[in-house]
């Protein structure tokens, strides 16, 4: 006890420092102004202007929705619909005539009889389950709801980042006619949003409700970032966030540099608008005083992260290990199986790589256990593990299924797999284990290996690929064990 606690003096003496120095110098100092500072963009800054960008950026994303609205109400639309959409001539200028008036990028009509895309420039396509371009499509269906908000690349215009308003046509039975809508050009929101930042110095962007980025003025964030990877808030801050009517503060660090942000659900868009600023840009001349103690500081801090580092990395290390093998065998376990998995079916599915599942189960294990008890059985299983991992190539993934039960997952073809699961097999009917005192027959010998394969098909999860594994071997062990099966 005493020497364990004696590993905790170098490190406690290390923290007290940073805690004290860093705490003495720099909060007397830093901690008065940066307080002050803080409470005034939280509590009059961010909301003032949360407040004037809400009203613009409502006011201006609510005009096309009211225009979808309008569409989808509009009788000649209806009409065109039920009586066949003849004449595509017709709903190519009420396309155009929208577009034209209300100077929006695109305006559309999905039918949901002929499923025909009608563009203002006439017919695009024929929508598709098949189409990953035409998820938006029964996505939206499924929804349930009158309108939607989409941003997606629109294939009619030379595929421009757009955001689409999706508006429900509907008959006056509520049956479903198709879908409506308008588009906005990603660019044209984006130069308010970058107006925004310029008149009031402050970040602005938009989500939807699971914290994918919609609206921001950097491009390469939209539809690829999360809110989650901007600003790395806890699960529960961020469920809250995203699930929350009220306005919401919260703050966050950016590359050393405290973020204040300020989160508003705006209920006609279903999106989440976000105004962010930057503390350090508010702190500039107390940030002047900050720099003479940031070297002792960071000198230190140095210290006490590497070391920290160092003792989370050596136990991290450890526990990983203990989290994905056998502590019995050595092999992976299931965890580390459905890990693997995930990756080896995306070779399969990326470079047409084979990939097959091998279960093996000991024919007559049980014996061991019962008649030369649980220690002999460890050893078995231990033995018979360590030469099937001589058998396997180095890439193959052999796994403890449980009790006397192993797993390969291999990318093999059917012949190579059925070749690997014989030389299992025999190795395992040719093992000479050595004597131990017993008076009886040593069940050991009578132990040998019934084996079952499945390759992989598309569609295949874990799940179904061991299924149809174990009904290989399973039929192995009704025709008497010892033997290799290949399910089909």
């Amino acid at each position: 006890m005493k020497r364990i606690r004696s590993h905790y003096k170098l490190p406690f003496l290390l923290v007290l420092v940073l805690v004290t120095g860093f705490a003495l110098i720099s909060v007397i100092n830093y901690q008065v102004t940066k307080k002050s500072v803080h409470r005034s963009i939280i509590q009059q800054d961010l909301p003032l202007t949360m407040d004037n960008i809400y009203s613009d950026l409502s006011a201006e994303l609510t005009r096309p929705l009211l225009v979808a609205s309008s569409m989808a109400t509009d009788t000649f639309l209806k009409d065109w619909v039920v009586k066949g959409e003849k004449d595509e001539s017709k709903i190519r200028n009420y396309l155009f005539e929208i577009k034209e008036k209300y100077g929006f990028f695109s305006a559309f009509f999905v039918s949901a009889k002929t499923l025909k895309y009608y563009h203002f420039n006439g017919i695009n396509k024929v929508v598709s389950p098949m189409d990953s371009h035409d998820v938006w499509y029964y996505r939206f269906i499924n929804l349930k709801q009158n309108y939607d908000f989409e941003v997606d690349v629109n294939q009619a215009s030379e595929n421009t980042l757009t955001i689409f308003i999706n508006y429900r046509l509907e008959d006056e039975k509520g049956n479903l006619l198709g879908i409506t809508g308008v588009g906005l050009k990603v660019d044209s929101v984006a130069a308010s949003i970058k107006e925004y930042k310029k008149r009031y110095s402050r970040n602005v962007y938009l989500t939807n409700r699971k914290g994918l980025i919609q609206v921001h003025q950097n491009r390469s964030f939209i539809q690829h970032k999360t809110i989650s990877q901007l600003t790395g808030l806890p699960k529960k801050a961020l469920d809250h966030l995203l699930t929350s009517d009220t306005p919401f503060n919260f703050e966050y660090y950016a590359n050393e540099d405290k973020i204040l942000a300020n989160a508003r659900y705006i209920e006609k868009l279903d999106w989440i608008l976000f105004v962010e600023q930057n503390e350090a840009a508010s702190l500039a001349e107390a940030r002047l005083n900050l720099w003479r103690t940031m070297i002792i500081g960071g000198i230190v801090s140095a210290i006490v992260i590497a070391i920290v580092l160092l003792i989370i990395n050596h136990y991290h290390r450890a526990l990983e290990k203990l989290a994905v093998s056998d502590a019995l065998t050595g092999c992976a376990n299931r965890r580390k199986l459905e890990e693997e998995f995930i990756r080896f079916a995306y070779r399969n599915e990326r470079s047409n790589l084979p990939l097959s599942f091998v279960m093996v189960d000991l024919d007559n294990f049980k014996q061991v256990n019962d008649t030369l008890g649980h220690l002999q059985g460890d050893k078995v299983l231990q033995t018979i593990a360590q030469l099937m991992a001589k058998i396997i190539r180095p890439t193959d993934i052999l796994v403890r299924w449980g009790g006397d039960e192993f797993s390969i997952l291999t990318e093999c073809d059917e012949n190579e797999a059925g070749v690997m699961a014989e030389r299992i097999r025999n190795m395992v009917t040719e093992i000479h284990w050595p004597k131990i005192k017993h008076n009886g027959k040593d069940p050991r010998k009578n132990v040998t290996v019934s084996i079952g394969i499945a390759i992989f098909r598309s569609g295949d999860d874990l799940t179904s690929l061991q299924e149809r594994a174990d009904q290989a071997l399973y039929q192995g062990k009704q025709q008497g064990r010892n033997q290799v099966n290949i399910a089909f």
